[in-house]
């Protein structure tokens, strides 16, 4: 148990690390003032605005995750889930230990329904996996429309495989549910449809965020780039995420024709709203017999 808990610190203590060079590094080519200055400044309308449509793509995220805890054989209420999923998103975000927000939500389940820890556990893989799968979906349908990025490329070649991986994208992961995920076949549906409104209303949030900047062009790019290092913050390489975001949106910034200052910000209040919308968590209580519907119970 005493090696156990020191490999979790060990593993928050690089997240961390990582996350603070990440933060220096972004700040060594970017005015930390100038930052504060466009955030001190933004319109408290449109980052209310961004505050709710976050919390939107959580409770459609949810009801994803939902339809697949069904599937695993949960009987589950949607109340209690969308309790567990925020409670999943503080203990991602703010725990040090190693169990995370994902294996919370199976253990408690396991725990306190019949339900095989095993297809919990494919149950939330199969979320997140859905969820990346549509964020490179979204970006590569940005992508191949916007002659900015189209003109980075060296080469054709690389234009070609970018058209392939958006034709690819959503039949791979059907494919993979089909063969890897049998018990999981009926929720394919779902799991594209709801993944692509999660998306969706994100790039929204983002967008909001942006105008309480005061910016008005090139909003195609900032959302191509949002939707990178949304993907680069799904790596467990920091925490949670911050640092990784902020380093796309900067470097990225070198070579398209967008503002940096107002990019870096983006990624800064996107994880301010993150972090007070997951520590929502830490107010809800999950008693057991809850857990199931009245008919259930």
């Amino acid at each position: 148990m005493a090696k156990l808990k020191a490999k979790s610190a060990l593993k928050f203590l690089l997240k961390f690390c990582l996350s603070a060079v990440a933060i220096y590094l972004v700040f060594s080519k970017i005015e930390l003032q100038d930052v504060w200055s466009l955030i001190k400044t933004s319109n408290p309308l449109y980052l209310t605005m961004a505050a709710l449509l976050f919390n939107v793509s959580k409770w459609i995220s949810s009801a994803r995750l939902l339809k697949l805890f069904h599937s695993a054989g949960s009987k589950i209420s949607w109340k209690y889930n969308l309790k567990l999923y925020y409670v999943g998103m503080f203990y991602n975000l703010f725990l040090p230990g190693g169990i995370g927000g994902d294996g919370y939500k199976v253990y408690l389940l396991g725990k306190s329904q019949d339900v095989k820890r095993r297809d919990l556990l494919a149950a939330v893989l199969l979320d997140r996996i859905s969820g990346a799968a549509l964020l490179v979906f979204l970006a590569l349908l940005i992508s191949v429309f916007t002659h900015e990025i189209i003109d980075l490329l060296p080469e054709n070649f690389f234009f070609y495989l970018m058209i392939a991986g958006l034709v690819l994208a959503i039949p791979s992961l059907v494919a993979l549910v089909k063969l890897g995920f049998k018990k999981f076949q009926k929720t394919s549906f779902h799991l594209v449809h709801l993944s692509f409104w999660v998306q969706v209303v994100q790039l929204i949030c983002a967008g909001f965020i942006l105008l309480s900047f005061g910016v008005e062009e090139n909003f195609e790019l900032y959302f191509v780039l949002f939707l990178v290092s949304s993907i680069a913050a799904m790596l467990p390489l920091s925490f949670g995420g911050v640092g990784l975001r902020e380093l796309v949106f900067l470097y990225a910034a070198n070579e398209l024709p967008i503002d940096g200052t107002s990019a870096v910000a983006l990624g800064l209040i996107f994880f301010l709203i993150t972090a007070l919308s997951s520590f929502v968590g830490v107010f809800l209580r999950l008693p057991p017999n809850t857990a199931l519907n009245k008919n259930e119970r």
